[in-house]
């Protein structure tokens, strides 16, 4: 038997739609398999149906004159992190530094 943390099991993901406008929500569910060979099948559409929150979310931020959740920096600073984390275990789990950009303002540094 594979230790607990390798052994998957199927969660459910709960659906939102209901916090869309009508005329999207039926992008959160399942769609219909056109070729069930495709890789984006194989791998599967991820992400429980965000795709359509996220869209609806940036478009109404545009029509707001507001930031959009999440907002530019806070995008980049979760897509760095794990950027970072590939690079650090390629490198052995060497301490690889995230971008400037990502630091607060006034950061606590440590010696290298």
């Amino acid at each position: 038997k594979k230790p607990e943390p390798e052994i998957p099991e199927k969660i459910v993901v709960p659906d939102y739609a209901h916090l869309l406008p009508e005329s999207i929500r039926r992008f959160t569910l399942p769609q219909e398999i056109h070729d069930a060979d495709h890789l984006s099948f194989l791998q599967g559409g991820g992400h429980g149906g965000s795709h359509p929150h996220l869209v609806h979310e940036f478009v109404s931020s545009i029509l707001a004159d507001r930031d959009p959740w999440p907002n530019a920096l806070t995008s980049a600073n979760w897509t760095s992190v794990g950027i970072c984390a590939h690079e650090s275990a390629l490198k052995g789990g060497e301490i690889v530094r995230l971008p400037e950009f990502t630091l607060p303002a006034c950061s606590v540094t440590t010696e290298e």
